[in-house]
């Protein structure tokens, strides 16, 4: 591992969470990524090197994934996003943060986002779920498509935990004025043209939530937009340290 990168686990509440840590050259500002449901903090590889050259970088770990213990917790949005500032503080990880949210991750970066503004600088969404896609959505896929997602939820928890995140997201109508940037990978040749025209309808929807945002369509990427394309995401990330500083 890089000496600059730190990583370690911190007891949040009875239950050891996996972080890593790596400080950039901007000391009041951290980059936080949130993944996708079921994926580790590995995932961010290909972007986290390039990122930690302008930025502070924090990845983790959530409760039942990867290196990080299970506990008897909740796995909805709610509880994930009071185990992630709790992990934060004690790991002494100050705000402001920009909060970087994959699929699933980024209803949790949004729920923090509107639950605790003062902490959050920006919001970058990649590929984002939408507290609609389950009953709109996915009926219009295939069969076939449509029992392979439900089944992907045991994963991390479970389809009626996850439909709770849903849930608890659509509270959150506005992000006022922070900074927002969507970004829809348009390669994703599972949808159905009808699921395709509801999944950017949503992109769009959720780029409306702030009045300074930004929706980026990025070629030749799929769902993993970070991963298919990390210069398009390092490149966001990068915009939005320099218009923030």
């Amino acid at each position: 591992m890089d000496p600059n990168i730190i990583g370690k686990k911190l007891n949040v509440d009875g239950v050891n969470l996996h972080y890593e840590y790596s400080e950039g050259p901007v000391h009041n500002m951290t980059i936080v990524f949130e993944s996708g449901y079921g994926w580790d903090l590995n995932n961010w590889l290909p972007i986290k090197d390039e990122v930690s050259i302008f930025a502070n970088v924090f990845m983790y770990d959530r409760d039942g994934i990867g290196k990080s213990e299970r506990s008897e917790r909740p796995k909805h949005s709610l509880q994930i996003i009071e185990n992630l500032r709790r992990l934060l503080k004690k790991a002494n990880i100050r705000p402001p943060y920009i909060l970087v949210g994959h699929s699933f991750g980024g209803l949790n970066v949004r729920l923090y986002a509107g639950k605790y503004p003062d902490e959050v600088a920006g919001v970058i969404l990649l590929d984002s779920s939408h507290e609609d896609q389950n009953e709109k959505m996915v009926p219009l896929w295939s069969k076939e498509l449509q029992e392979d997602y439900f089944s992907g939820f045991s994963l991390e928890s479970s389809l009626s935990t996850f439909e709770e995140s849903l849930e608890q997201v659509r509270a959150v109508k506005s992000l006022g004025t922070i900074p927002l940037t969507v970004l829809t990978g348009s390669s994703q040749p599972h949808h159905t043209s009808e699921s395709w025209a509801c999944w950017t309808t949503f992109q769009k929807e959720l780029a409306n939530m702030s009045s300074n945002s930004k929706y980026i369509i990025v070629e030749n990427a799929g769902h993993a937009v970070h991963i298919d394309k990390p210069k398009a995401v390092i490149e966001a990330i990068r915009e939005m340290v320099e218009k923030i500083e």
